[in-house]
């Protein structure tokens, strides 16, 4: 289990035990204010007996003030333990795992690649280095096949990224499979840059997802 999950298990188990001491504890404050109400309602002539039952009620009622601090105090606790877990969850379902962002981040360094061998070749007479430079790559690329989104992921954000995984590995597949010479097909060309802007397209979708800052990304590239 992820450190998130931990976090959430604890929280929520926080969560649960300080709501149910808040309610015993909220017992106990029925059955004190009974008693202080008891101790109201007797009326004793004798004076010393009154100065007594006067200072045990005063007793009665700091019990009362302590117990109700406790029981607001205990059922903060209980809410704020309860949403800072159910918002961990929230976090978990609409953000990438740590796999999943290291494949994305990776998956666009390779379409930024394999886009930039694509263009060198227009111009490039060295057809077989390129060839074989996009072979390797989009043998990477390939790979995404055997990937699928964290399931912890909300069922949109599984379904974006699985759509992602899927196009990065058709294109990588598709490329393989290609011959030395479809470098010098302008059919072939055109084809495999419309697909190139499909997964951009849809790799622009993830990042807005997510929140993923792209500029950031090409920094690094």
């Amino acid at each position: 289990m992820s450190i998130l999950d931990w976090i959430f298990i604890g929280l929520f188990s926080f969560a649960i035990l300080f709501f149910l001491f808040s309610i015993l504890l909220l017992f106990s404050l029925f059955s004190t204010k009974k008693k202080i109400r008891f101790l109201s309602g007797i009326r004793k002539k004798n004076k010393r007996k009154r100065i007594k039952l006067k200072r045990e009620r005063r007793k009665l009622e700091g019990v009362y003030k302590r117990q109700l601090i406790n029981v607001i105090v205990l059922f903060v606790l209980a809410v704020v333990c309860g949403g800072g877990s159910f918002y961990s969850r929230y976090y978990q379902a609409n953000s990438l795992s740590e796999r999943d962002s290291d494949a994305i981040v990776q998956g666009y360094y390779l379409i930024d690649q394999i886009d930039l061998q694509l263009k060198d070749a227009e111009n490039n007479d060295n057809k077989t280095k390129i060839a074989n430079n996009i072979k390797e790559l989009s043998g990477r690329l390939s790979s995404y096949g055997n990937r699928l989104a964290n399931q912890r992921l909300t069922v949109e954000g599984q379904g974006i990224l699985n759509k992602q995984f899927k196009i990065m590995m058709e294109l990588g597949i598709n490329l393989a499979a290609q011959q030395e010479d479809f470098l010098k097909n302008p059919e072939k060309m055109s084809e495999f840059n419309e697909d190139l802007e499909k997964a951009k397209l849809q790799q622009k979708k993830v990042f807005e997802h997510f929140n993923i800052n792209e500029a950031a990304l090409k920094k690094k590239n």
